[in-house]
Parts: C-alpha cells; sequence; structure tokens
C-alpha cells in the first residue's frame, strides 16, 4: 500500500509540472494581462530569481509566489566510518519538494517519497522513504535590524518501506529567518526546529536542530555558501550530531537553478562525509 501511494503521489506531482502560466502581457504589448497559474488562480508576476530551500540545510524565509508552482529535486551520497575497517554508504534521490504558493506569503509544501539504498558493509538495503507534508507562512519582512522571519511545519507521513518508515506521523516546526548585509548582497540565515520522532521500536523521542549559513555572491548569476548544522536529540542513547557544507547554486535563468554541495560531519556522531547535486524550476 505504502507504494502504491508513493506512486500516486508522483503522478500527481508530475501532472503538475505540466501546468504554465498565461503570458505576462497581452499580444499587442499595450496592457498587461493577468497570469493564471495553478488550479486557475491568480498568479504573481515572477520577475526576480527564484528563492529555493536546497541544497543547504537552512530554509529560506521566502514563500513561492501566489499562484505559481516551484519544484525542486536532487540526490545525496552518503559516506561514514562503520569500525572495524568498514565504511557505512547511502544514496538518495530525487529528493522531492513540491512548493505551491497558495496565498500570498503562505505555501504548501509536500515531499514525495525517494529512494534510499543503504550499506553498512554487511548487508545492503533499499527502498522508499516516507513522504512529508508541510506549509512555509511569512511572518514580516526584513526592517532595520529586524530579520525577515517564516514558521514552517511538516508531518513525516510514513508512506515508506519498512526499513525507511518510522510507522508513525512525526511533526516538525521550524523558525527561520533571515538578514540581508547591505548593497554587497551578502546575507545571513539560520533555522531553529523541533522534532518529534519514533523510533523502530515505537518509542518517541524529542530532537532539536540549528543551523547558520551565509550566502555569498560570486557573480550575476553564480552563488555560494558555507554552514553550520546540528541535531540535538532528547534521548539518553544519542548525542548531538554537528556537520559542516558548503555549496554553489547557478541560475540558469530566473526560473531555474541548478546546485552542488558538499559536507563534513564535526563530530563521532555525524556522518564523516556526503555530497549532492540538484536542481529547482518554477512555473
Amino acid at each position: 500500500m505504502h507504494n502504491t501511494l508513493a506512486l500516486k503521489f508522483l503522478m500527481i506531482s508530475a501532472s503538475l509540472m505540466t501546468i504554465h502560466p498565461a503570458p505576462a502581457f497581452a499580444q499587442d504589448g499595450s496592457e498587461p494581462e493577468p497570469a493564471i497559474g495553478i488550479m486557475g488562480i491568480h498568479a504573481d508576476p515572477i520577475d526576480e530569481p527564484l528563492v529555493t530551500d536546497r541544497p543547504d540545510f537552512t530554509e529560506s524565509t521566502l514563500a513561492v509566489p501566489l499562484g505559481r508552482v516551484q519544484i525542486e529535486a536532487g540526490l545525496t551520497f552518503t559516506r561514514d566510518g562503520a569500525g572495524g575497517g568498514r565504511h557505512a554508504e547511502s544514496f538518495e534521490a530525487p529528493e522531492a519538494l513540491l512548493r505551491v504558493g497558495l496565498i500570498r506569503g503562505f505555501e504548501l509544501r509536500i515531499g514525495a517519497p525517494s529512494y534510499a539504498w543503504e550499506d553498512d558493509g554487511s548487508a545492503e538495503l533499499d527502498g522508499l522513504t516516507d513522504m512529508g507534508i508541510g506549509f512555509k507562512l511569512e511572518l514580516g519582512e526584513q526592517s532595520g535590524a529586524r530579520p525577515s522571519l517564516a514558521l514552517l511545519g511538516e508531518l513525516s507521513i510514513p508512506t515508506g518501506d519498512r526499513e525507511f518508515t518510522s510507522d508513525e506521523v512525526d511533526p516538525t516546526v521550524i523558525v527561520a529567518w533571515a538578514y540581508d548585509l547591505g548593497e554587497s548582497g551578502w546575507s545571513v540565515a539560520g533555522n531553529v526546529g523541533a522534532s518529534s520522532i519514533s523510533d523502530s521500536s515505537g518509542d518517541r523521542f524529542e530532537e532539536f536542530s540549528s543551523s547558520l549559513a551565509l550566502g555569498i555572491p560570486l557573480t550575476g548569476s553564480l552563488g555560494a555558501y558555507a554552514e553550520y548544522y546540528g541535531f540535538y536529540r532528547h534521548d539518553a542513547g544519542a548525542g548531538p550530531e554537528h556537520y559542516f557544507n558548503a555549496g554553489l547554486n547557478h541560475l540558469i535563468d530566473n526560473n531555474t537553478q541548478l546546485d552542488f554541495r558538499v559536507g563534513l560531519g564535526l563530530n563521532g556522531n555525524a556522518d564523516d562525509f556526503f555530497t549532492g547535486a540538484g536542481v529547482s524550476f518554477r512555473f
């Protein structure tokens, strides 16, 4: 049943990708025509470059414009020491996130199940992960010393295969903030999050997270970032995980972006190394 639900969701996502807005201007170039976006509702103009929530861990404070659809996807490879000279490796794709602007400053977020593969040096596992559904709500723009703010919520839905599902609905709440550092184009942003996660034995524990990212413009279409993020479990059986990662994002045009990232674990609980790449589209 889990695989059937995942297949249905992917078919819906694919159908949404075929929707394109109406032209922004009348054929004679005189008066702008209202753009028609998802589900036939009014669509805001998209003159500015898209803002994505990948490849870094930190979520942005901006929702997708009203009536627009943004699809972000990619893949990640992870490697970690498994002890005894062995290494654990994992791969996950397509990490697809569907973002839909339902009203100004508010978006629906649907995370499609990904295919996951793991090899701990003694056995291999593969299957589909859980899907997720959530929202992003803009709370305010940057003003003076106050950063822009947003609230995100998500529910992890247990649609995955047995090896990759928690078998429970797991909620997450995130507060995102961002601050542009003047005309230089540099920016700083961060997240603070809390999750309630169930493990394979059916027990539930709390996990907190935080991040701090520096955005660096390189050219008109190429940007870079450097970031710290960590997970802190309220569970006697696990300690914190600390990571550093950096990456690039390249705008093909205002509605298409390519990205790349590479990261390292900063303590023994964290994975040793990970890397990934992705692409994002806005319609």
